[in-house]
Formats: C-alpha cells, sequence, structure tokens
C-alpha cells in the first residue's frame, strides 16, 4: 500500500499509509493528515483511490493545491512520485519498499550459568493443571540435578510417567490451531484413549466468554451449562437426550471441585438422587474447567461397569487433562473473536470504501456559483448523504439527507437513498414530487423504526431559481447580501414514517451575494465540555459573519468555530455541509 511522504515547514517529517478510499488534508483536527502549514487551509485537498488508480482533489483550498508545480484544478491524476505543494508542506506519494527476507541470525549473550528449577511454583490462584504437576515432581523430592535416586517404589514411578505422558500428549496435542468445536471434540477424544470411559460430556457456560483485561470472576450455573460434546464409547450421542446427575454438577460447579464416586448407586452422598438410581450408573468422575478461579464448565465421565471402575489415579489424569483443555479452549475462543472481530472490521472497511464513493468527487462548476459539500461520519460508515445530480434539464439537484441511527442499517439506508434519488432525478418529476416517490419507496422497503429526513432542492443557474422541499431535515438557512437570514422549513414530515403523503414544494430566486448553507444535525448538536450544544443560532452568526468569503473558506470558518466550541470533546454524530453562493 502507497504512502503519503509529508515533509512540514519546520523540516519534520512523517509518513503516513494511504489506507483509506478518502484521505483529507489539512489543518483541522478532522484531516487523516493534519498539516500545521499557515498557507493551508483547514479542509485543503484530498487523496481518493477508486481500486485502481489514485486522484488528488482541491477542496477550494484559499491558496490553492500544487502538484508536481501545476496548480490542481478540480480532480487530477495522481501517480507514484508525484509530488504536492500546500504552503510550504510537500507531500510525495511513495510506493511500499520491496522487501527481501533475510537469513541473517541475531544472538544475544546469555548467562548459561543459571541452574534449572526441578518444581514448578505455583499462586494461590494459579491453573489447576500448575498444582497437579506440582504433585507429581514433589513426589520425587529430594533428587538434586546430578545425582541419582536409589531407590522409589516402580508403582508410583510408573504412575508418574503416565501422567507426565498424557501432559505431554494433551499439549502436543491442543498445539494445533483448530476450531473451538474441534478443540472440544479433540479434548473428549484424548479423555476416551486416556481413561476407561464408557459415556462423556463437556459442557460450557452459556455465559462465559473470554476477556482476559477483565478484572471481574464469574462462575458458571448448573442451569447455565451447554453440553458441547456427548459421545459414547462407539459414537457421538448427538440428537440423544443427556442424563446426568445434578447434584455432581452442581458440587463440582458451584464449588469448583472435581468428584468421583466408584460405586454411585451405593454411594451414601447420592442415593438419594434418582438421576444417579435411574441411570444405574456405577462410576462417576467430574471435575471442572477453570482458568484461575473462573469455572467456565466440566467434563463428565462415566460408566456402568463393575470391572474398570475409576479410581483416584483416574481421576488425576482427568483433572490434569481438564486444567490444560482449559487454557486452549480460552485461547481457542479468543482466536475466533478475533477472526471474528477481524472481518467485521474488513467488512466495515469495504462499506466505508463503497459509501464514500457514493459521495460526489467534487462539485459541478455552474456559472455565477460557487458550491462545496463536504461529509465527516463519527464512526467508521455514516448516515448523512450529500450530493450534487446534473438532470437532463441543465438543472442541478441538490440533497442531503440523514439516516436516523448509526452503523451498518444507517449506512444501507443511505445507499438506498442514493440509489432513489438517481434514479428519480432522471425523470421530469418536480422536487416535491421526488420527494413523495423517495418516501414511498422507503417506507415499503425498510423497517418500521427506520426513518430519514432530506432536504432536497433544484437550482436553475440561468433563472437562479430554487425550487425545494424540505422533508422534516434541520431547515437550511439562506444568507442575504445584506446579513438578513430565513430558513427553508416548507416540505412535510421525514421520510418513511407515514405512506403516500404528498410533499409541499416552494421556490425562490437566488440573489448575487446570497448565501445557502445545507447542513445536518450533527453540527448543531455538537456538544462541549460542559454539555452544551453548538445550536442553529450560533451557525446563523458564522455564516453571517464570514458571508462575502468564497464557499470553502465559509465552510473553514464553520469547521473552525465548531472545533473551538467542543475542545477535547469528540463528535457525536455525522457531520455533513454543503454551501451554495450566488455571486
Amino acid at each position: 500500500m502507497p504512502s503519503l511522504l509529508v515533509k512540514l515547514p519546520d523540516g519534520d517529517g512523517r509518513e503516513i499509509k494511504v489506507v483509506k478510499t478518502k484521505t483529507s488534508i489539512g489543518r483541522s483536527s478532522r484531516n487523516d493528515v493534519c498539516i500545521n502549514d499557515p498557507f493551508a487551509s483547514r479542509l485543503h485537498a484530498e487523496v481518493r483511490y477508486d481500486g485502481s488508480s489514485y486522484f488528488l482533489t482541491d477542496l477550494g483550498s484559499a491558496n490553492g493545491t500544487f502538484c508536481n508545480g501545476g496548480k490542481v484544478v478540480g480532480t487530477i491524476a495522481f501517480n507514484i512520485g508525484d509530488v504536492i505543494q500546500i504552503g510550504e508542506t510537500r507531500i510525495t506519494l511513495i510506493a511500499d519498499p520491496v522487501t527481501t527476507p533475510s537469513n541473517e541470525l541475531m544472538l544475544s549473550d546469555l548467562n548459561l550459568h543459571a541452574e534449572a528449577e526441578l518444581t514448578i511454583a505455583s499462586s494461590k490462584h494459579s491453573s489447576g493443571i500448575f498444582s497437579v504437576l506440582e504433585e507429581v515432581t514433589n513426589s520425587s523430592k529430594g533428587n538434586v540435578l546430578g545425582q541419582t535416586i536409589i531407590s522409589q517404589p516402580k508403582e508410583k514411578e510408573r504412575k508418574k510417567d503416565h501422567l507426565l505422558a498424557v501432559v505431554s500428549k494433551v499439549g502436543v496435542t491442543l498445539l494445533l490451531d483448530a476450531s473451538l468445536d474441534d478443540t472440544l471434540k479433540r479434548i473428549m477424544e484424548l479423555v476416551f484413549e486416556a481413561l476407561p470411559v464408557e459415556r462423556g460430556f463437556l459442557f460450557l457456560s452459556s455465559q462465559w466468554t473470554p476477556n482476559r483485561d477483565s478484572k471481574r470472576r464469574m462462575r458458571a450455573k448448573p442451569n447455565e451449562l451447554v453440553c458441547k460434546v456427548a459421545r459414547n464409547a462407539m459414537k457421538d450421542l448427538t440428537g440423544e437426550e443427556i442424563k446426568i446427575s445434578r447434584s455432581i454438577s452442581e458440587k463440582v460447579i458451584n464449588e469448583g471441585t472435581s468428584v468421583l464416586t466408584s460405586d454411585a448407586a451405593h454411594d451414601p452422598r447420592f442415593q438419594e438422587m434418582q438421576s444417579v438410581v435411574i441411570s444405574q450408573m456405577r462410576s462417576i468422575m467430574a471435575v471442572p474447567l477453570a482458568i484461575g478461579e473462573e469455572v467456565i464448565g466440566m467434563i463428565y465421565v462415566d460408566n456402568p461397569y463393575a470391572t474398570n471402575r475409576f479410581n483416584q489415579d483416574d481421576l488425576l489424569v482427568l483433572t490434569t487433562m481438564a486444567s490444560v483443555a482449559a487454557i486452549k479452549i480460552e485461547n481457542a475462543c479468543l482466536i475466533e473473536e478475533r477472526i471474528e472481530k477481524k472481518r467485521m472490521e474488513e467488512e466495515l472497511k469495504v462499506a466505508s470504501e463503497i459509501q464514500l464513493r457514493l459521495q460526489p468527487l467534487s462539485p459541478p462548476r455552474l456559472p455565477g456559483y460557487d458550491m462545496i459539500g463536504i461529509s465527516f461520519p463519527c464512526r467508521e460508515i455514516g448516515g448523512d448523504y450529500y450530493d450534487f445530480i446534473k438532470r437532463k434539464n441543465g438543472r442541478t439537484l441538490l440533497a442531503l439527507g440523514d439516516v436516523s441511527g448509526k452503523g451498518m442499517g444507517a449506512a444501507l439506508m443511505m445507499s438506498s437513498l442514493h440509489a432513489a434519488l438517481h434514479a428519480q432525478a432522471q425523470t421530469p418529476l418536480k422536487t416535491a414530487q421526488i420527494v413523495t416517490e423517495i418516501n414511498n419507496y422507503i417506507f415499503e422497503s425498510s423497517p418500521e423504526n427506520k426513518f430519514l429526513t432530506l432536504f432536497c432542492a433544484e437550482l436553475d443557474p440561468i433563472t437562479n431559481q430554487l425550487f425545494y422541499s424540505n422533508a422534516g431535515h434541520n431547515p437550511p438557512i439562506l444568507v442575504s447580501n445584506d446579513g438578513s437570514y430565513r430558513l427553508l422549513e416548507s416540505g412535510g414530515l421525514p421520510i418513511g414514517i407515514v405512506d403516500s403523503i404528498t410533499y409541499e414544494e416552494n421556490y425562490l430566486v437566488m440573489q448575487p451575494g446570497d448565501v445557502l448553507v445545507i447542513y445536518s444535525d450533527g453540527i448543531t448538536d455538537s456538544v462541549n465540555e460542559i454539555d452544551e450544544e453548538f445550536g442553529e443560532q450560533r451557525l446563523i452568526e458564522v455564516v453571517r459573519r464570514y458571508r462575502a468569503r468564497t464557499a470553502s473558506q465559509l465552510r473553514d470558518r464553520v469547521d473552525e468555530a465548531i472545533t473551538q466550541f467542543i475542545g477535547q470533546c469528540l463528535p457525536v454524530d455525522d457531520t455533513t455541509i454543503m454551501i451554495i453562493k450566488h455571486y
């Protein structure tokens, strides 16, 4: 991905990756490339990428944008090696450097005299695997590096070797990357390989989600357990009814302890439990799946046979496997969450790129008029929409809409509005009729709780007539040359609320010096540190004070006023503005 190499007037330089469809440049902090150059406008220029080529657009800057020594008018092609000059700032589009793999080996000095530790110390809240390994290690207490143990019972040595072999096999097997479902199935396969199990179940809490940064501790509840794996020695038990002892599951989950009974039917702890008696289970083991103090589920195994009853060694093996498995389960969940997050980020990026391409590349150049438009979403994708659409009758349709809500839903609705407006603009319908047709379309194709506001106008550059209809939008401000102003309110309800309504149309004649400002409520709803809104009146005063400036200079003054007003506060909504000045 190419980068913009920025050389500032003070000599400082930085490299900025061009990763977005639109990269804005200027003095305002809203820009992707913020340059502290006195000759730069607040919103000076932008670089766009259409998927194959780059383009440079001057946003009506006061002192101009220059590329390779020539002044930029409108939009031009922008290629690798081209240099943008904004005041004393130089910005060069550079390609990614070609990297080659290196076989160089870097070695650090290591202290090789440290003695190996023979035991693993576990903290009070350590995972169960450390406790088990410590127990195994302590069975050979007294062994010193370089010495040979003279005598140790063969049976104890065999058990220790078996347990370490199980830990090794589980660890190596679970090192492989796999989905959460595959990980859970593999865990139970290892349980059946290591133990004389007839039935086995793995449960996870439906309320648990991995969060390494959270200090909150939770314990699963028995009624929140969801069976993720159910099988017997021959096959999976998919779709079959699962019956296990509630008393055992409650003990494991509520107390975080392992349970072993070699003869459940005659165990005094469970004789009153019908689930145990009815199922005629002889031998049962259940161990928690725990990460520190956090119990996330359990492994439950049983068999009905008098032979091969579970014993303490089997419980130690199952507890060890559960301790390793719990860590792997958490990691598998975190990986899946990371993959899902990345997928969502990619989808948002694509949606943002599509949305930016729906915005006009540059305003039309009409004789006697100076126009500008810009939009800043407060999230990756926004619900604001603005457009300049040339009609077959030679007039230009001006539109600014604001969809209720934010995020993907608002963006999809905005795309529908864009398509509908461009289709209706090619018909001979008047402005109010276009708004009426769009209302019917949005009402039929959108959810009941979704609506949008829309200001739609048609400008005739020959007669200077402006026909408009306002569908519940913030009334645009028309400031005259003498400083007087009026609000354009005629129209009707927001789009998508009521079906089959007729919108009103009004008109005016633009006089030399008139300035029309169409905006979204993200501008007037901007709040400062004391939760005070910028408001309509402040916007009117800014427009009146700078009405003699060009459209782009007036846009910069509005942006400056909002930035100073909100201070360190973040935008609360998408901000969009269109300025049409007649001279």
